[in-house]
């Protein structure tokens, strides 16, 4: 594909968020092109997975090097070269494995700004024999695989239905093959007194922590992060996420211990902000540590904007816009 031609999709993709016969268009381009996927480490046959707060997964697809190149420098996935594992496939072959593995949806260029969410209901139709016939030509998406198409389409990203919760592949599963079993409770974090409520938290805190010594909003080379022996649960996670989708700013964030100096390692949030647009850091900082508060847990909330901090952050607990696999 030229240039020219890549712009003009990246604009389709733009203009899906609309639902319709606009992202009839964008999924009828889709399925004409060639996209990159990210292969697992380890010689494991299949390509990565990405599970949101809902434990719904999701095929990440990109279409340029560079697009899959961001989002492996976010998630983690580089090698250890630094360089990102990718593999460039036909899109009807992505979308076939999507379905082949049970995952929900598909998520194409998930680090930028043209992103779009594509549920199985949406993507679909297009991969019958009738549908590959109908989506080539001077005609595409005319008639009857249009109409279908428009019936399924959602107006916007994020709004596609609770799905069954997969497991990444493991040495009991065959290699490549996702489990469609429900994701366990995660167990209480070592060292964490219990909340004095009915109510099971995602994660509780360390006694006699006190939030107010996350209001140096920042992070830097005197804080250190590491990931949580044990995952909080899916309920923290999901209140976290909702906050954050009501800040566009956010570009991502991770969920993990964090130490400031030489204090003991906290629960933290380590947020990525646009820096064109931080007049709202305050207000993200109140939401989302009352977000924690609801749910049991004292939360430091910091900057990420250091590049080795950025990169311990994103090892250690990415969760928003995705959780990584």
């Amino acid at each position: 594909m030229t240039d020219v031609q890549t712009a003009a999709f990246h604009r389709l993709l733009t203009d899906a968020h609309q639902g319709g016969q606009a992202k009839v268009d964008a999924m009828v381009a889709l399925v004409q092109r060639t996209v990159h996927v990210v292969p697992w480490p380890g010689g494991i046959e299949g390509y990565r997975t990405l599970i949101n707060s809902d434990g719904v997964a999701a095929l990440p697809i990109f279409s340029m090097v560079s697009e899959l190149e961001e989002a492996a420098r976010r998630f983690g996935w580089l090698e250890a070269d630094g360089t990102a594992p990718r593999a460039e496939v036909g899109a009807r072959r992505a979308l076939n494995y999507a379905i082949e593995q049970d995952l929900a949806f598909v998520v194409i260029d998930i680090a930028s700004d043209h992103s779009l969410e594509a549920a199985r209901p949406e993507f679909e139709p297009l991969l019958s024999a009738a549908a590959r016939r109908d989506s080539q030509g001077p005609y595409a998406a005319a008639g009857k695989i249009s109409s279908s198409l428009i019936r399924a389409v959602t107006p916007r990203p994020g709004t596609v239905p609770a799905a069954r919760r997969i497991e990444a592949p493991t040495s009991e599963s065959s290699p490549g093959i996702l489990s469609a079993m429900g994701i366990p409770p995660a167990a209480k974090v070592p060292e964490i007194d219990p909340v004095p409520n009915n109510d099971t938290p995602g994660f509780t805190v360390r006694q006699g922590f006190d939030p107010n010594a996350g209001a140096t909003f920042g992070g830097g080379s005197s804080v250190a992060v590491s990931a949580f022996e044990q995952a909080p649960g899916d309920t923290l996670y999901a209140a976290l996420t909702t906050v954050l989708r009501g800040f566009p700013e956010v570009e991502w964030a991770a969920l993990c211990n964090v130490a400031r100096g030489p204090s003991a390692p906290v629960p933290g949030v380590g947020l990525r902000v646009d820096v064109s647009f931080r007049q709202r850091l305050n207000e993200i900082i109140a939401e989302v540590r009352a977000a924690g508060e609801r749910h049991g847990a004292g939360l430091d909330v910091f900057l990420l904007d250091d590049p080795t901090l950025m990169r311990a952050a994103r090892a250690a607990g990415v969760f928003y816009p995705w959780r990584k696999k």
